[in-house]
């Protein structure tokens, strides 16, 4: 595995010593550091290793084997206490450190908020961020962090409501009997509640959690010692990045109370330790079944890489227009650049000859245990012709919509709340189901700066790919280019709105459906036309490829528990999970790594490369070199069970006290989002991006 920390001292040079604008801040406040009190605070970078398998819910842990293997006993006081304390953040994860609100995750998962708080003038992306007091915290626009309270087994109630054979009708049953559960909860707790699918249509659970939007950013260190190495040193180990950043959650205007929070550790890892990692891992394919590996690997990856690709070439010919247009281009490219990466390395293990065959002998073995009868589908063959259903849907469903994360995006989401708000639970996309509608509320109503001139870039690389891909003929393809060329449609459209400006959105989102219906503002009036060709594909998939994919994959569950019973751990879902593994270093073809890197690491990859970009260090870093112990561990190796959605996960020692926080994995763990063992000993293919 591969593996990143930061130890206690370095972390309290990061953040003692924070020198912006010719001023060294120290970190004086006591309600700042006392997290970082003693100990190795470690940023774990999880690659291939002997890995231990398993995003498990707290639930259902596999207490045999940490029983057997470790000595470790469960149900865990220290378990429970990194479970209370775990936090979802946007779409990654963090912890409580202390028990004044502040939270310890990484520098890439606040970077959206870094970015959203930077100017021209001021760049606490490149430069650093330290607030020295509580004043000086900076709010995060449209940040949420969500902790789970409560989870309940709620399968039954999903099942008995889903009756009917039809299709639709079963869509419609399904997502009314999820909108009542949700609705009852909510009422009776106060929590957001939100039924979460588990093993693929096996399984509904019930989770309920407390949820915060005022989070304020206190420390980030610079882009360059956080991501040192860049993409070059993207996924791989040994590693070098001090890849952690604080912020605190508020409620009514104060620090919240946070009774439940991480301790630091008095020690620091050692090789062979076992540790722990809480967090959201976003999603894993391990439970599909061969022909949905075949699609993912002859149809959807070429589509998305090539896409991502796209993406990535209209960023940089941005940010070759100037200094500023680096800047403003910045998180959207770091983000795509590690889209592709982890894109690419999944691509590769899809076309693994081993990879499919490891699938199909465990399909074998569930195929052995099904007994066809006139009234019993077989679950193989309606997941198949599902999987035909997404390939005849899924070019025109890629492209036609609003391009994401665009100031179009947010049109459309103005468009979508307004309309879906209307229909009945059971009418409406999954995606508009009154759990989903604050966050949604929030992304809109978020006060961030937007940038025109970038907005106009990314929207014409999109409209270029859908006339590409389905031509000129194509009815969404005429909507939004007419007879104009994909930059100037992207030109007229962004140059007349005002849906950059916050109170418009607001205005907007106030006036419901009437103010949709007048509105003459150019992004809002095709949003309004594109929305019924995006709703029609959106509730074609709901109905040909989510329903009977769902149904099979509860025929699929119960043959499972047959044979597995509790031992199976479900997909990941976004949902908080738990990882258990070793801290030990790993043979990479025949190159040892170690365990551990330190600084001497560092400065010496910076010197190597003739310290230029992408492996160039802030200037206090090389100032003040004399000031550390470069034998200080930076970053470690574990083979903890990890993929996207983990960064900013604790990691904490068998006692629950915090060691590291995941943060990346490596090249030869990008497989593990398909089968976990897929090299031999080299473990888990897994990323914590």
């Amino acid at each position: 595995m591969t593996g990143n920390i930061v130890t206690e001292r370095a972390a309290r040079l990061a953040t003692q010593e924070t020198s912006k604008d010719g001023i060294t801040m120290h970190f004086q406040a006591r309600y700042a550091l006392h997290l970082l009190v003693a100990g190795a605070a470690a940023l774990i970078a999880v690659a291939a290793a002997e890995a231990e398998e398993g995003v498990w819910t707290f639930e259902n842990l596999p207490s045999k084997v940490l029983q057997t293997k470790y000595g470790f006993a469960t149900p865990s006081t220290s378990l429970t206490a990194l479970r209370l304390s775990a936090v979802r953040f946007g779409g990654a994860s963090a912890a409580f450190v202390s028990s004044d609100g502040l939270l310890l995750t990484n520098h890439h998962v606040a970077l959206s908020c870094v970015q959203k708080l930077s100017t021209a003038g001021e760049d606490l992306v490149r430069n650093g961020f330290f607030a020295r007091t509580l004043a000086a915290e900076r709010p995060c626009p449209a940040t949420e962090i969500k902790h789970l309270d409560s989870t309940q087994d709620v399968t039954a109630t999903v099942r008995s409501a889903v009756r009917s054979t039809d299709s639709a009708v079963a869509n419609a049953e399904r997502n009314a009997a999820i909108a009542v559960l949700e609705k009852e909860c909510k009422q009776k707790t106060g929590f957001r509640c939100e039924v979460v699918t588990l093993y693929r249509g096996g399984a509904y659970h019930l989770y309920r959690y407390r949820v915060w939007t005022d989070v304020r950013l206190v420390f980030a260190p610079e882009s360059r010692v956080a991501f040192f190495g860049g993409d070059a040193d993207n996924f791989v180990y040994p590693r070098f990045d001090l890849d952690f950043a604080l912020a605190r959650v508020y409620e009514d205007g104060k620090p919240v109370k946070s009774p439940h929070y991480l301790r630091w550790a008095t020690t620091g890892v050692k090789e062979g330790d076992l540790v722990f990692a809480a967090g959201h891992p976003y999603s894993t394919d391990r439970l599909v079944t061969v022909s949905q590996l075949e699609f993912d690997r002859d149809t959807r990856y070429p589509l998305m890489i090539a896409s991502a690709k796209r993406q990535i070439q209209a960023l940089q010919e941005f940010g070759a227009r100037s200094p500023e247009a680096v800047r403003r281009a910045a998180e959207r490219l770091f983000g795509t650049e590690n889209w592709v990466k982890a894109m690419r390395g999944e691509y590769k293990a899809l076309q693994d000859p081993s990879l499919r065959a490891a699938k199909a002998k465990d399909e074998s073995l569930l195929r052995k245990s099904f007994v066809a009868t006139p009234d019993r589908v077989d679950p193989w063959a309606a997941i198949e012709g599902a999987t035909r259903k997404e390939g005849d849907q899924i070019r025109a469903a890629w492209v036609v919509g609003y391009g994401y994360g665009t100031l179009f995006d947010t049109a459309g989401t103005i468009v979508e709340l307004a309309n879906e708000s209307t229909l009945s639970e059971a009418e409406r996309l999954a995606a508009y189901r009154p759990s989903a509608i604050p966050r949604l509320m929030l992304r809109v109503a978020a006060d961030e700066p937007i940038y025109k001139d970038l907005e106009i870039a990314r929207l014409t690389s999109y409209w270029q790919e859908a006339l590409d891909i389905l031509g000129n003929d194509d009815p969404f393809v005429k909507r939004v280019l007419g007879d104009k060329t994909p930059l100037d449609a992207a030109t007229a459209v962004i140059d007349g709105t005002r849906m950059n400006e916050l109170q418009e959105r607001k205005r907007m989102l106030d006036g419901g459906l009437a103010g949709i219906a007048a509105s003459t503002d150019p992004l809002i009036m095709l949003a309004r036309d594109v929305y019924p060709l995006r709703r029609r594909l959106a509730k074609l998939h709901e109905v040909e490829v989510e329903t009977p994919t769902l149904r099979a994959g509860d025929e699929l569950e119960r043959m499972r528990y047959e044979l597995f019973g509790t031992d199976a751990y479900p997909d990941a879902t976004g949902s908080l999970r738990l990882s258990y593994g070793i801290v030990r270093g790993y043979d990479a073809d025949g190159i040892l790594t170690p365990w551990q890197t330190n600084f001497w690491g560092l400065l010496g990859r910076s010197a190597a490369f003739g310290a230029q970009p992408p492996f160039d260090l802030p200037p206090r870093w090389s100032e003040r070199q004399r000031n550390l112990d470069l034998s200080t561990p930076l970053n470690f190796v574990s083979t903890l069970d990890i993929i996207g959605g983990n960064s900013g996960s604790p990691v904490v020692n068998r006692n629950g006290e915090l060691v590291g926080l995941v943060f990346d994995g490596n090249l030869e763990g990008l497989g593990g989002r398909f089968v976990f063992r897929l090299y031999g000993r080299q473990g888990p293919r897994h990323r914590g991006r």
